[in-house]
């Protein structure tokens, strides 16, 4: 029974639902024919005014018989009359006009026969020929009043006739027209009556919708905080997982550490570091899952501290060494000298944002270049406060580069899809481009940032990150680096990503640097009298493959005195090449400046 009852439900809300649309179409139609109903009605009311037409025709009978009185009592002593024959006249003669002419006129020859207009048209034109005996009257003629007065009592039978005609058609135009209101007035009660029964029925349903309203808010409240007390529950279990797991990973990497140092064999150290290097990208990975947790229950809180931002975005990328080794990724960052070095930000969900986006980077970059730089951005600050702690909030963008072979259309949907959209929901962004990148989005999302791509097959993938951060301005480098220490260097180019890159960082840390092409260095050694090369070193960049003239050329340039600076990976596949000093990928600006000091 309970079952039947709910599915009954839907069934009687959808038939709710359709009565109350059907209702107010109905309402709206009844609604506008009334006002053509109303209208109408109001110009039959307004045309009762033909009851001045009863008026104006008694009124013309009237000044008809006062012209009489007046002519009937003229006398000698009224000479001269002065224009009173001519205004009495004149009266008679308005009260024809207004019969004649106008509205009035109109319905009289509407709802009168054409007798009471041939009436009025005879009594016009005698009134006219009297015109002439009012002028000789004027004149002092008293013989004229006979005239004028027997004129006048030949036209009484023809105006009382007339007063008689247009009494009887104003009588039956008035019983037309009041018939035609009530027949009027009984729509507008039916439909009135209509509306009514309309408007109880729409006042039940109202009732009983807002009824299943207010049960369906109370539900819907009863369900959030469900839904709530599951995300806390959820939060509550994953931080006592991460709680948990933490301390065993942080002993592993502890023991891997300590068993490293004390290990003579390479093998075993490269192990232990593999696995010291794995327990790290799992912490991570914790705090990943941790955080994005509390992201889906809106309880993420953002912990900024000041720190050395340089510092950390090498420790974050020098973390990833192991990662880059493995896909033969030739990385390269760089942090942007008009930086401050203290920021304040949240380095930690920094480190996992650089951590897992480049983690899941790498595998589509493989056997490329990829760049990583830190610097200012032109993105405006919206719903963010002015002071970001003790300093101004500003965007600092983190700009990914590489030159591998583009993103698979699934991830760039899913990275293209809005993160505040509900529709877009963690899992579904889950399935369809995995947790790395979708912690990602999210994260940035959750702390003010903004994340753009562009991605095509073949020509690689560039990411921006825009993250909010509390800057001070930048303060101009102390350079005082003695004479000695200032090398000349020079840098063998290779058309690729690393090449400014490389010349970036060098110039950062105050050396000379010079771009050579490979036809430069030929040309170079060709000179005559050449004794010492314009530069102290040179670094090789993004060689992963040398062949025999190449290696040759080096050899030259060993023979002249220059230093030759090379990866360590080029080193271990031609072990002929002597290098003074080579360095690992990822490059940092750290690690340049300490293998140049040396």
């Amino acid at each position: 029974m309970d079952v039947d009852a709910e599915c009954k439900k839907p069934r009687f809300k959808r038939w709710l639902a359709n009565l109350l649309i059907v209702f107010m179409m109905i309402t709206s139609l009844l609604t506008f024919t009334l006002i053509p109903l109303s209208d109408s009605s109001s110009t039959l009311n307004s045309q009762q005014v033909f009851e001045s037409s009863r008026w104006h025709s008694l009124q013309l009978q009237l000044q008809t018989y006062r012209l009489m009185d007046y002519l009937s009592d003229l006398s000698e002593a009224d000479l001269p009359v002065n224009g009173n024959a001519y205004f009495q006249y004149d009266l008679v003669l308005s009260r024809v006009d207004l019969l004649r002419k106008g509205d009035l006129g109109s319905n009289i020859r509407n709802f009168a026969n054409g007798r009471a207009v041939r009436l009025l048209n005879i009594i016009a034109g005698e009134l006219e020929l009297i015109s002439l005996n009012i002028q000789r009257l004027e004149q002092g003629q008293l013989d004229q009043t006979e005239i004028i007065v027997d004129r006048l009592r030949s036209l009484d039978s023809q105006i009382t006739d007339f007063v008689v005609i247009v009494n009887q058609g104003a009588n039956d135009f008035i019983t037309e027209k009041r018939h035609d209101l009530d027949v009027q007035l009984a729509y507008i009660q039916m439909v009135s009556l209509v509306l009514f029964v309309i408007s109880s029925t729409l006042l039940y349903v109202t009732y009983k919708v807002s009824k299943e309203l207010r049960q369906t808010l109370r539900r819907n409240t009863r369900l959030e905080e469900r839904i709530d007390a599951v995300q806390a529950g959820k939060v509550d279990i994953i931080s006592r997982i991460v709680n948990d797991i933490k301390p065993i990973f942080t002993n592993l990497i502890s023991h891997s550490n300590t068993l490293k140092s004390t290990a003579s064999d390479a093998k075993v150290q490269e192990h232990l570091e593999h696995l010291s290097t794995q327990s790290n990208q799992l912490l991570t990975q914790l705090d990943c899952y941790y955080d994005l947790t509390l992201i889906e229950a809106n309880r993420m809180s953002s912990v900024t501290n000041e720190g050395n931002l340089r510092a950390h975005i090498n420790y974050a990328v020098s973390a990833l060494e192991r990662v880059f080794l493995t896909h033969q990724v030739r990385a390269i960052a760089h942090v942007d000298p008009r930086l401050p070095e203290l920021v304040e930000t949240d380095f930690r969900r920094l480190h996992e944002i650089l951590i897992t986006l480049i983690s899941h980077l790498a595998p589509y970059c493989h056997h490329s270049e990829l760049l990583i730089q830190v610097r200012p951005s032109t993105l405006p600050i919206f719903n963010l406060p002015e002071k970001h702690g003790n300093k101004a909030t500003k965007m600092v963008q983190i700009s990914l580069r590489d030159s591998g072979e583009g993103l698979p259309n699934k991830v760039q949907v899913g990275l293209r899809k809005n993160p505040y959209n509900p529709a877009n929901t963690i899992i579904g962004q889950i399935h369809q481009m995995g947790m790395g990148f979708t912690f990602c989005h999210y994260l940035i999302g959750a702390l003010g940032g903004e994340l753009h791509f562009s991605s095509s097959q073949g020509a690689g993938t560039e990411i921006w990150i825009d993250l909010p951060m509390g800057l001070d301005d930048a303060k101009t480098q102390a350079a005082d680096k003695s004479a000695s220490k200032r090398a000349k260097v020079a840098i063998w180019q290779s058309d690729s990503l690393l090449d400014q890159a490389f010349l970036s960082l060098l110039q950062q840390l105050n050396h000379q640097v010079d771009l050579f092409t490979e036809g430069d260095l030929t040309r170079l050694l060709q000179q005559k009298n050449l004794q010492t090369l314009p530069f102290e070193c040179i670094v090789i960049t993004d060689k992963s493959a040398l062949d025999e003239e190449q290696v040759e050329l080096i050899e030259r340039l060993q023979a002249f005195g220059s230093q030759i600076i090379v990866a360590a990976s080029v080193i271990e596949d031609l072990p002929r090449i002597k290098a003074d000093k080579t360095y690992h990928y990822p490059v940092t600006a750290a690690q340049l400046e300490a293998l140049l000091l040396s």
